[in-house]
């Protein structure tokens, strides 16, 4: 739990440096998250979702903040992988600030898996328990923004975020709000 609220005061710090003078958006959306590699062969789909700040330092660059909560689910009852990212990157449009879109971001996932204890009649319980890891993460990907009015837009991302031994590929849709 400590970790999470180091992670949410690293994005209000993000938001406290924020000049008024650029172009800012606030936004939220839903994530499904396709693991991969040795990864995969343990955890199934995940979904999660995530909040994000934008600051537009020139017309086709912007600044992204992003929190998240994501979990997977297993083949095995009550086993389970969650991670909380906070990733910080850019944005680049090739039209400026409409349409597609190539993103980077780097940051930290702090990740977290718990098993139950199994219970042996006669013998005893073992095992079981969780741990816990903070892991680099580098993210890359692209994307499509579709204005719908002059302060809201749709924002479609799909991407591949590298994590130690967690990578996996994910789809994002959400909605942002200017400022």
């Amino acid at each position: 739990m400590r970790t999470f609220f180091t992670a949410v005061l690293i994005s209000i710090c993000f938001l406290g440096y924020a000049n008024a003078q650029g172009n800012m958006a606030i936004g939220a959306g839903l994530v499904v998250s396709l693991p991969m590699g040795d990864f995969g062969d343990g955890a199934n789909t995940g979904f999660g979702g995530t909040a994000a700040f934008e600051y537009g330092f020139m017309p086709q660059l912007t600044g992204t903040g992003q929190i998240g909560y994501l979990t997977w689910g297993t083949d095995v009852d009550e086993v389970s992988f969650s991670a909380v990212p906070v990733l910080f990157g850019v944005k680049y449009f090739f039209i400026p600030g409409v349409g597609f879109y190539g993103i980077g971001q780097l940051g930290l996932t702090f990740l977290s898996t718990d098993v139950p204890a199994i219970t042996v009649p006669g013998f005893g319980t073992y095992g079981g328990g969780s741990a816990s890891s903070t892991e680099f993460t580098f993210g890359i990907g692209a994307g499509y923004e579709i204005p719908v009015s002059p302060t809201f837009s749709l924002d479609f991302t799909a991407g591949l975020n590298l994590i130690s031994d967690a990578n996996n590929i994910q789809v994002r849709a959400g909605g942002k709000v200017a400022l």
